[in-house]
């Protein structure tokens, strides 16, 4: 029997498996750049993990997040075309309005 913690574990992993499928459909990846993206995206997911994980206060967290948002942000631009960028930018804001809708459910 699956724990809680796997079933959710589980969930996020295909919740991932789906953005990056999406993403590469949506921004017309090529086979180098969609490589490089996964590779990005674990890092960053990886880094994600040990910010929510690490002891800091409420706003320590907050700060690291948006710092590490800002840096795989910046690792993506440099990846993407600039047509892309902007497509990607258009999808980040469109999940961020998708999480926030959600929560007021």
């Amino acid at each position: 029997m699956k724990t809680i913690a796997l079933i959710a574990h589980d969930q996020k992993k295909e919740e991932m498996i789906e953005q990056l499928k999406i993403a590469k459909e949506r921004l017309s990846l090529s086979e180098k750049q969609e490589l490089s993206f996964r590779e990005i995206t674990k890092k960053y997911g990886i880094k994600l993990k040990e910010i929510k994980n690490n002891d800091s206060n409420k706003q320590d967290k907050m700060k690291m997040l948006k710092e590490s948002r800002a840096a795989k942000d910046a690792e993506i631009k440099l990846l993407l075309t600039e047509e892309q960028y902007g497509k990607y930018l258009q999808m980040l804001e469109e999940r961020r309005s998708q999480m926030t809708n959600r929560k007021r459910d």
